[in-house]
């Protein structure tokens, strides 16, 4: 088979798969990239391309391209997942999917934290929209990130926070982490302070207390 009829035959099962338009305009653009260097060296029948091919392409994509490692492991993933539809459905034999044993490459990941003055400007800023908006959302918004910093939980244990999770009175908070392990964490007065007033809040625009986010 022609590599430009299996690539259309794929773009229309991810449709047909109801796939966001987004997804699929990906899949589309990193294909057609690579099929344009396949044409480049001569290939154009599917069953031509190797492990060799792939990792020439890959090699120009950082060489030519300039794509970083995180860019690369992409378009690696996007022709795995492609010649695996392949594979799936017989268009081509078992054990002949050339992206079967690559590996990805190692990615250098590098978090940046923030500084105080970075800090400083963000709660300036969430301040002022709470002060000027006066909305239940501003208010929540100032709050999350205040505990974000003073308790040092992770999103995914802050999102499933709820009130009786938290003891004012003893400065401690309770929190499933990964592993569905259970954490205590000590919060500052500072803290329990901003959150008390939180508190009241909610019961006042609620009526009730809800969930603590």
């Amino acid at each position: 088979m022609l590599l430009k009829f299996a690539v259309q035959e794929f773009l229309d099962d991810r449709e047909y798969k109801n796939l966001s338009k987004n997804t699929i305009e990906t899949y589309r653009i990193f294909l057609k990239d690579f099929q344009s260097f396949c044409v480049s060296h001569s290939i154009i029948n599917l069953h031509d391309i190797t492990s060799g091919t792939i990792k020439s392409y890959l090699l120009m994509c950082q060489k030519e391209q300039g794509n970083n490692a995180t860019t690369r492991n992409t378009k690696l993933r996007t022709l795995k997942t492609f010649f695996n539809y392949l594979e799936q459905n017989e268009v081509i034999a078992t054990g002949k999917n050339p992206t079967k044993k690559m590996a990805y490459a190692k990615e250098e990941i590098k978090i940046e934290v923030f500084t105080d003055a970075h800090i400083s400007q963000m709660l300036g800023y969430l301040r002022r929209v709470k002060k000027r908006e006066r909305t239940f959302h501003a208010y929540r918004n100032y709050v999350m990130i205040i505990f974000l910093l003073g308790s040092g939980c992770r999103l995914g244990e802050t999102v499933n926070l709820r009130w009786k999770d938290v003891d004012m009175v003893n400065g401690v908070i309770t929190v499933w982490g990964k592993k569905r392990e259970v954490s205590s964490i000590p919060i500052t007065e500072k803290l329990i302070k901003e959150l008390a007033e939180y508190r009241l809040y909610c019961e006042q625009y609620f009526g009730k207390v809800g969930d603590f986010g």
